[in-house]
């Protein structure tokens, strides 16, 4: 026998082993070959642990507790989706009650008065609270929009800005009252408005009409809406 056919026979022996280590032929084919016989021994106690690593018993219960396993698991994910679900309807809710609200609170007002209370109770103290020293050239500057001037100075103004009095523009004018500060408002007249006084809370307010605009004043304090009205009706002045 040629070296090429010893290999192609010891070849085909290891691929006989490696398919059935237990193959009663292979008894045979091993004969008194010492080699051949320790392959054999390898491979058939590889296939032994094989074997019994493959028959480890399954515990019992197993299956039932991975089964609840798997379903508590789903159950939590629902209720997470669910949570979130909630939380953001919740979000939405108050948002949208948030916004009912302040649009409630003002189409409430059926009069420029009561409209100059809620407008002062939505802002809170983002005017009522500044502290700046406006020039009375800088607040003509802003009524020149409206055809007015503020012929001369009627105290210390704090703030003086443009707003959206019901979808109007108007000027937002916080000043020095003799008791503390006075909220102004100069609107261009509006139709469907009463010209009244309210009183919401410790809010006190008047309307009054002057010839191209209307002046709506908010204070905590009665006496000093009554000036306040007195002292710029006689110092605003409109052009023809």
């Amino acid at each position: 026998m040629s070296t090429e056919d010893a290999k192609m026979d010891e070849l085909e022996f290891r691929r006989a082993v490696l398919a059935d280590p237990n193959d009663k032929e292979l008894a045979k084919a091993t004969g008194d070959d010492l080699k051949k016989q320790a392959f054999v021994k390898e491979i058939k106690q590889l296939d032994k642990k094989i074997t019994e690593a493959s028959n480890i018993p399954v515990p019992d219960g197993l299956a039932h507790r991975l089964l609840l396993r798997q379903t508590m698991a789903v159950h939590t994910q629902k209720r997470q989706r669910s949570h979130f679900i909630q939380l953001a309807l919740a979000a939405s809710v108050a948002f949208i009650l948030g916004i009912s609200v302040t649009q409630w609170q003002f189409k409430e007002a059926a009069s420029l008065s009561e409209y100059g209370i809620a407008h002062v109770l939505h802002e809170g103290d983002y005017a009522l609270g500044a502290s700046e020293d406006i020039s009375l050239s800088q607040v003509n500057a802003k009524l020149a929009r409206f055809g007015g001037e503020m012929t001369a100075n009627t105290g210390q103004i704090y703030y003086a800005n443009f707003c959206d009095f019901d979808n109007i523009k108007s000027l937002h004018l916080v000043m020095q009252g003799d008791n503390g500060k006075v909220s102004v408002f100069i609107v261009p007249h509006m139709q469907g408005y009463a010209i009244d006084s309210a009183v919401k809370g410790k809010w006190n307010s008047e309307a009054y009409d002057l010839s191209k605009a209307s002046l709506v004043i908010v204070s905590d304090v009665p006496s000093d809406v009554a000036k306040m009205r007195d002292r710029l009706s006689k110092n605003i002045q409109f052009s023809a």
